[in-house]
């Protein structure tokens, strides 16, 4: 899977050859080249990556870890966590995109409020009893 259309088919992620230095190089070292491709990946814009809080918290995770790919990222950034390793923090699942992109808050981030539970969730219709007072 190429990142973008105008990148080469071998386009790694990880690394770029660099000829001024003459060796491999971090393609993702710069946050502001991770945050474009992380937007292109995931589907929400920049700003909106950078409104989670999580960008240099998810790019130091990023550069942490040796082995680059697409999935990865995209995991990290809807779930908040690296595949196969718990969150880097708690923030990072709460802001996890996968509350984002069907607006619902995660379980246990937020109090819902004293009798609640008496009221229908958000967009849900209230149960019809069958008529029967109970």
């Amino acid at each position: 899977m190429s990142v973008s259309d105008d990148r080469p088919a071998d386009y790694d992620l990880a690394e770029r050859w660099d000829p001024v230095v003459n060796e491999y190089v971090d393609a993702l070292a710069d946050l502001d080249e991770f945050l474009r491709v992380c937007a292109e990946l995931t589907g929400f814009d920049v700003p909106e990556l950078r409104s989670t809080g999580m960008a240099d918290e998810h790019h130091r995770t990023t550069l942490a870890h040796r082995v680059r790919d697409e999935h990865a990222l995209v995991h990290l950034w809807y779930v908040g966590a690296w595949p196969g390793e718990a969150p880097s923090s708690a923030r990072a699942h709460d802001q996890g995109l996968v509350w984002r992109t069907f607006h619902a808050v995660p379980p246990g981030s937020a109090a819902p409020g004293h009798g609640s539970w008496a009221e229908a969730p958000r967009g849900a219709a209230a149960p019809d009893n069958g008529g029967e007072g109970r």
